[in-house]
């Protein structure tokens, strides 16, 4: 009798990175949640995971230590969605989820899939929990579906899509010795309880978002970005300024860049810079500056250098054969270099499409980052339907970069509703 192959792949350029970093210092957890329209059935939500679990290349997979590199492997230990009961972005014990590095949680009317950003980024993500929603819906909602999407399976063609898109990517050219930034004002303040995370997301019509930004001819992103540096700005630095910039990481998608729909992870960051003195500098100044930032270091050609320049290291033939105890030591220290270099973290989702059938039963979307040692405070947004939901995530105490942030979004024309666990803003 033939033994059943089992599949295997390496992880990604990025991926490498992830499982060196200690877990005291950062989960490297996200979430993204579905709001749907009624309260979910954990029931239906367990047959659904196990429906479309099967198909998905990049969640089926558990985590193995090589002698020169980590790699995935498939995992066929069955999953179970829980109902949630502790706080979000915890890190992801093995042992609890079966060996898989991801997790799927249920409260209300919300499913919420946590995953360990070695699997896959925002994106690849979306896509499993768009797919998982699907398939709830067609179990919940038969009566209300149209045959059509009753019979359509969702997401299988794209979680089998694994390819690492940084080497397929590549392309060898001169690069930057280095692209470590110089260090950047950090947040200090009283910390949190461990484990507790403070989570606040403000809620705003996506519409009248996209006019206000359009108006003053600026991407949502590049607006929230401003925003949460001139937040830091009032907030956390002193009357006489700092000498070190107030920065934000910003991931960019690089599939549409690169035309390479993985659904691994497959993204850049970039970092905007603001330096602030005593003089209080109009938002209008930053917003420009912002945008000016961004439109130099995401076109094509600066991406394609970056890419080369993360890439090249894992080419290096001589690096291969470098055992993986000592290849981690070289990455704690590289991850630790650039962490340096941020302030925070501004991630925009962008708008998500959800398949018309299932329009009425999925209401709107949350994404959340866990925070780190170093960026204490991150922003995270997602569009969908009509409504935009912007999450800060906090290890610090209060709510003051949500607040400020909220503040001037009102001010703007942008009517806010704050949704908060007990914290007033």
């Amino acid at each position: 009798m033939a033994q059943k192959q089992t599949r295997w792949r390496k992880l990604d350029n990025t991926a490498n990175l992830f499982p060196v970093i200690p877990g005291r210092q950062a989960s490297n957890v996200f979430r993204l949640s579905a709001v749907l329209r009624d309260e979910v059935d954990g029931v239906l939500l367990n047959e659904a995971l196990a429906d479309v679990l099967p198909a998905s290349a990049v969640f089926g997979m558990r985590l193995r230590h090589g002698l020169f590199w980590n790699y995935l492997e498939q995992n066929d230990a069955p999953a179970a969605a829980v109902r949630e009961q502790e706080a979000p972005c915890r890190a992801i014990d093995p042992l609890e989820t079966n060996r898989y590095l991801f997790r799927v949680l249920y409260f209300g009317a919300r499913i919420s899939l946590e995953t360990y950003h070695a699997l896959t980024d925002g994106t690849g993500a979306l896509r499993f929990l768009q797919a998982l929603c699907y398939r709830y819906c067609q179990l919940r909602y038969a009566a209300e579906l149209p045959a059509g999407a009753l019979a359509a399976r969702y997401g299988a063609e794209q979680a089998l899509n694994v390819q690492d898109g940084y080497l397929r990517s590549y392309l060898p050219q001169k690069t930057k010795k280095t692209y470590r930034e110089p260090r950047a004002f950090r947040l200090h303040g009283e910390r949190r309880m461990p484990f507790d995370m403070g989570v606040c997301t403000l809620l705003m019509p996506a519409q009248r978002l996209r006019e206000v930004c359009r108006a003053q001819g600026v991407s949502v992103g590049e607006m929230l970005t401003a925003a949460s540096l001139m937040a830091v700005r009032e907030e956390y630095l002193p009357a006489r300024g700092a000498k070190r910039p107030v920065a934000a990481f910003v991931p960019v998608d690089l599939r549409h860049v690169f035309g390479c729909d993985t659904s691994a992870n497959f993204f850049a960051g970039v970092t905007v810079r603001e330096h602030f003195g005593e003089t209080q500098r109009p938002f209008g100044e930053v917003l420009a500056s912002v945008r000016a930032q961004l439109a130099e270091k995401t076109t094509r050609e600066a991406l394609a250098q970056k890419l080369a320049y993360t890439a090249r290291g894992e080419l290096n033939f001589a690096a291969r054969l470098v055992p993986l105890p000592l290849k981690n030591g070289v990455l704690r220290l590289i991850y630790e270099g650039s962490s340096a270099g941020a302030t925070l973290t501004v991630s925009n989702l962008g708008r998500v499409s959800v398949e018309p059938e299932f329009a009425p039963f999925i209401q709107s979307m949350r994404f959340l980052l866990s925070e780190t040692k170093g960026e204490p405070v991150k922003c995270a947004a997602v569009t969908c339907g009509d409504t935009a939901a912007v999450t800060v995530t906090s290890q610090l105490e209060g709510q003051a970069v949500a607040r400020n942030m909220a503040r001037r979004l009102v001010r703007a024309g942008v009517p806010v509703t704050v949704e908060s666990a007990g914290e007033e803003l």
